[in-house]
């Protein structure tokens, strides 16, 4: 089936002067405007084609050649790969998707488990926020859940502060204790009958937002490669953000391994002992593949490379933590007020 070119050659989109099939302005086809339905299918057909030989011409790569997407990119050689971007947003979108479905899922107990777990929540008496796990009577099974203050449980607010103001001045929490506390006060109000489905609502929302976690840290990321590489002039910023783009895609999918072997690693003994094996060996990979990266991307020694891997490497695992910290609170906070 053939494509109706068009006759003249002014560019529909731009006005420029077509001296091909294509525009050498814009890039747009010169194609006539009117097109058959047939048409529109086999472009569509055409683009996903295109984009999937791409992205997975990318991922093949991605794995198997640390730092040679991003070296392709700064000699110009673009084409034969997906855009960083592209592939950033697109793998990030699926990937945690994927995440959230295979995580969030409801996990089975069974009714004696049930039994024992809500038993604990309507007998519950805790002077403070606790974790508890127990066994199941009659079988090898145990349960954890969470129990907030029984003291809290209606207008949990109100007793806060009550207890706060009946307090000597030396012993009243400061701002930051205070602040923390009156949310958990809120929150036990709501959810002091079943803490659990807090529990669940939080993981949930936590798994629905972890992207973000390593949304915020990108540029960070970017800043600090710039810092470690700042004598390199050849490396600018963007180049720098190419290699971080790519290298947090190949983490995507490592979290991704990690989700599911989590899935297999408590269902015996043995899967156990071989999932926390895998769960090591990717975790370890992501830092592995981030050295190996750094290597051959910027092309200094084996000992000047690892000396910025660990400044790299601490920094930016040490500001994984806060911003997960930090999005985890908020949610809990949220929640507590929804």
């Amino acid at each position: 089936m053939s494509h109706h070119h068009r006759a003249e050659k002014d560019c529909l989109n731009c006005g420029a002067e077509v001296l091909g099939k294509f525009c050498q302005e814009c890039g747009q086809e010169n194609l006539e405007p009117k097109e058959t339905a047939i048409h529109m299918v086999r472009h569509f057909a055409e683009d996903v084609t295109h984009f999937d030989s791409k992205f997975f011409n990318s991922v093949k790569y991605l794995f198997t050649r640390p730092g040679f997407l991003a070296k392709e990119y700064m000699k110009g050689r673009r084409v034969s790969y997906l855009n960083p971007v592209r592939m950033y947003l697109f793998t990030s979108a699926f990937i945690f998707i994927l995440i959230s479905y295979l995580s969030g899922g409801a996990k089975h107990i069974s009714p004696q488990a049930a039994y024992t777990r809500d038993t604990v929540e309507q007998n519950a008496n805790s002077s403070s926020m606790s974790w508890y796990t127990i066994d199941v009577p009659g079988t090898d099974e145990q349960v954890s859940g969470l129990e907030f203050p029984k003291v809290y449980a209606n207008n949990g607010v109100h007793v806060y502060d009550s207890i706060q103001r009946s307090l000597p001045e030396a012993e009243k929490d400061g701002f930051f204790d205070r602040y923390f506390y009156r949310k958990i006060a809120a929150t036990a109000t709501t959810y002091h009958k079943n803490p659990n489905e807090f529990m669940r609502n939080l993981n949930q929302r936590f798994l629905n937002s972890f992207s973000k976690v390593f949304f915020f840290s990108l540029p960070l990321f970017v800043l600090l490669l710039s810092l470690l590489y700042a004598r390199k002039k050849q490396f600018y910023f963007s180049v720098h953000a190419v290699f971080t783009l790519q290298y947090y895609c190949f983490v995507f999918f490592s979290l991704l391994l990690i989700t599911i072997a989590q899935m297999y690693a408590f269902e015996d003994s043995a899967a156990s002992s071989a999932m926390m094996v895998v769960l090591f060996a990717v975790f370890a990979g992501i830092y592995v593949y981030l050295y190996l990266a750094m290597l051959r991307f910027y092309g200094q020694s084996w000992f000047k490379t690892a000396i910025k891997f660990i400044v790299l490497s601490g920094v930016i695992s040490f500001s994984l933590i806060v911003i997960t910290i930090m999005i985890f609170f908020n949610l809990m906070v949220s929640l507590a007020e929804a």
